[in-house]
């Protein structure tokens, strides 16, 4: 792919953890090329100091600097969204969101910018959480009605929202099926655990236990990249990584079939 066809990305909460490890993914793909760093409002860091080409802009700044159309990734905090979507709305940007811990307002929001603009938001990235969902829910179907399930996730101490964004979505999923009492989730902050979420489903005489973990930071990039190239294809719509998953696997199912 030449340089003039690659998908102009901007990464927004590009001074966090996952903001940087975004920004370098984006710069290894070669159909991507990384346009814009963006902070909170009000802050400007100098091109060198993060990274050797691109200046670090507050949100105010998008929509003079972003170029139309592009992708814009977000791992960031959920207040940052009302200055992340106007952003987003001057440049006509599609969006990648990674970011826990929105209610429901927020979500409606982000939602209506789904109306013009295409949306791929997940609370985790890795590959292995949809396929966990994916199994809670065949097993909320299938189980009967007297298996009852709780959850404990646990992650690093330094993770604000608790429980996280990934064990709720998790629950909603079960429960839209399941329907009854929601879901108890435990939280447990500790030390620098990545990320794990365990499910226990059981009645008086069996029990069932399914576990995510995630051994590195690397587990909640896997999903970014598709997600990018899905949502640079749309012009609008609220998608989840499942819809991102299973695109690349009709697709593949295409090319093995030609």
């Amino acid at each position: 792919m030449s340089p003039a066809a690659r998908l102009p990305v901007a990464v927004h909460g590009a001074e966090g953890r996952m903001g940087r490890l975004v920004a370098a993914l984006v710069e290894a793909a070669p159909d991507c090329e990384l346009v814009a760093l963006v902070t909170e409002p009000g802050r400007c860091v100098p091109a060198g100091a993060l990274h050797p080409r691109l200046a670090v802009i507050g949100q105010e700044a998008m929509g003079g600097v972003l170029p139309s159309g592009c992708v814009i990734v977000d791992f960031s905090v959920a207040a940052a969204l009302p200055g992340l979507l106007a952003g987003a709305a001057m440049a006509h940007a599609r969006l990648v969101s990674g970011t826990t811990g929105f209610d429901e307002l927020a979500l409606q929001t982000l939602r209506r910018h789904a109306d013009a603009h295409a949306v791929v938001h997940a609370a985790n990235f890795s590959v292995g959480i949809p396929a966990l969902q994916m199994v809670l829910q065949l097993l909320a179907r299938t189980l009967p009605g007297g298996f009852t399930a709780e959850q404990v996730e646990t992650h690093h101490t330094a993770k604000l929202d608790r429980p996280s964004g990934t064990a709720r979505a998790l629950a909603a999923a079960w429960q839209r099926i399941r329907g009854g009492e929601p879901v108890p989730v435990h939280a447990q902050r500790i030390g620098g655990v990545v990320g794990e979420h365990t499910w226990t489903i059981g009645d008086q005489e069996e029990t069932l236990v399914l576990t995510h973990r995630a051994q590195s930071r690397a587990a909640f990039l896997r999903g970014v990249l598709p997600a990018i190239r899905f949502v640079a294809g749309r012009e609008r719509g609220f998608y989840g990584l499942g819809d991102v998953l299973t695109s690349l696997a009709d697709d593949a199912a295409l090319a093995g079939g030609s």
